[in-house]
């Protein structure tokens, strides 16, 4: 029992409680009200989302962690055990030359060891990251205390008051941002300011977080600083905004220029909750079918009969093969592969496709609209942008140099297919340099990294 009556239990629970929230941002998985379970590194995590966030700040019940999938119980998550089990998964992630994997780096595990024994310490591992030392201690959330600034506001009303005095006091001055990056002043000014504030005072019950996000897009268009109104449309327009991460990412150090343990954060971007993905705007058509040209055919999967027919059979014996299986990591049955390819042809969010050179099947692909896509949380995306996910499956055609002649015929077809489509995209795993290699020769261009749900991939971006 903790000097103001928490119980050590809870205290865990809320470390744990952090880490996770921040696990699922910086991973991009996806999240929805009710029972959650993800595999981080070595544990399976299992949970319940009660409060659905649409900034990120869930609020979980009890969190329990197992080895196995055959431990049906598990045990309630300890701190440092989920800190060195998401370290773990993190290091795996990137490759041996990651500056999250130097020796002097630290890591995740050490930060836990530090934080357990000084109570001061923010929960989150970044912490608020405030330009101003007041507004950090009043965001700051300890592990026995909830944030000073629950005493500061209590409701709509309150709120309104304190965004009116942090956009006179950080936003309207021409030094408000002016001398930053858009990425830094994004972190600092919105996702770490009054987005963090939105979901503090939605995971404590004070307010509905729709409500607060409504009075702040509000707040916002009513900017007309010259310098920081600009900022504020792309905040209301762009569908992604900046964060700090302190979790994924290779650049990450959990130690500081002096060694002492602190995390120094990297950039990435999160779903931006202020501007919903298709909730402007013209509707965006499904994935239109390319017409790939340079000897290339192309065509749906079509699944007929009670067992899919030859499409899917062919479909599930390439994945299957080792070649393929090592890096797609969906060695399903025929049965698996039968309904999840009737999925695809049911809906408008990716396209499943079998490709032919010279009248002969080679390779498989799924196309796809990247705004109803997981991705399109990592990256400031237009609403027409394409990607692709391609597998030669013939053995044969394999290791041949198929694979860039094939992307780079994609890639025009999809152009051609959509006037409107600016990019086509993919995102290869980054231990798959192969791969990463082949989208390059094709004319692909590495924008940055990303993390997903189950690896951290190369955005490869092939523009009009």
């Amino acid at each position: 029992m903790t000097a103001d009556g928490t119980g050590d239990a809870t205290v865990e629970h809320r470390r744990c409680s952090a880490l996770l929230r921040r696990w699922l941002s910086e991973t991009h998985t996806p999240t929805s009200p009710g029972p959650l379970r993800v595999r981080i590194g070595p544990l399976e995590v299992r949970t319940e989302i009660r409060s659905h966030s649409p900034t990120g700040a869930h609020r979980f019940g009890p969190i329990h962690t197992a080895e196995s999938e055959d431990d049906a119980a598990g045990m309630p998550a300890d701190p440092s055990a989920l800190s060195a089990a998401i370290s773990a998964d993190a290091r795996a992630r990137e490759g041996e030359d990651a500056a999250i994997n130097a020796a002097g780096a630290g890591s995740l595990a050490e930060w836990m060891r530090h934080a357990l024994v000084e109570p001061d310490r923010d929960l989150d591992p970044v912490g608020p990251c405030a330009r101003s030392a007041a507004f950090h201690e009043l965001l700051k959330e300890r592990a026995e205390h909830p944030p000073r600034l629950l005493d500061t506001i209590t409701g709509l009303t309150e709120f309104e008051n304190w965004l009116d005095g942090y956009v006179a006091a950080e936003l309207l001055p021409a030094s408000g941002g002016a001398h930053l990056s858009e990425e830094a002043a994004t972190a600092s000014l919105l996702t770490r300011g009054p987005l963090a504030v939105v979901g503090l005072l939605g995971r404590y019950g004070v307010a509905d977080e729709t409500d607060l996000l409504r009075l702040l897009s509000r707040r916002l268009q009513q900017l007309e600083h010259p310098e920081t109104s600009r900022l504020a449309r792309r905040w209301l327009n762009r569908p992604t905004v900046t964060d700090l991460g302190g979790l994924n990412g290779a650049g990450l150090r959990y130690r500081d220029a002096s060694g002492a343990v602190r995390v120094v954060p990297v950039f990435h971007e999160i779903p931006n909750p202020l501007c919903a993905r298709e909730a402007t705007g013209p509707r965006v058509p499904g994935v239109p079918v390319p017409a790939p040209g340079e000897d290339w055919s192309l065509r749906a999967v079509e699944v007929t009969g009670d067992d899919g027919g030859p499409d899917v059979a062919l479909v599930h014996a390439w994945m299957n093969t080792e070649h393929v299986a090592t890096h797609w990591q969906q060695a399903w049955s025929h049965a698996q592969w039968h309904r999840e390819l009737a999925t695809q042809l049911g809906g408008e969010h990716s396209l499943p496709c079998l490709v032919s050179r010279g009248g002969r099947p080679v390779a498989y692909v799924e196309l796809y609209r990247v705004v109803r896509d997981t991705l399109a949380g990592c990256y400031p995306f237009h609403p027409h942008d394409l990607g692709v996910h391609i597998a030669i499956g013939d053995p044969d055609q394999a290791g041949r140099g198929l694979g860039s002649s094939l992307l780079r015929a994609l890639a025009r077809g999809l152009l051609a297919a959509d006037p409107e489509c600016r990019r086509v995209v993919a995102e290869p795993n980054l231990h798959n340099p192969a791969s990463i290699g082949a989208f390059g020769k094709a004319g692909y261009i590495r924008e940055r990294d990303v993390g997903l749900p189950t690896k951290n991939s190369a955005l490869m971006v092939y523009s009009r």
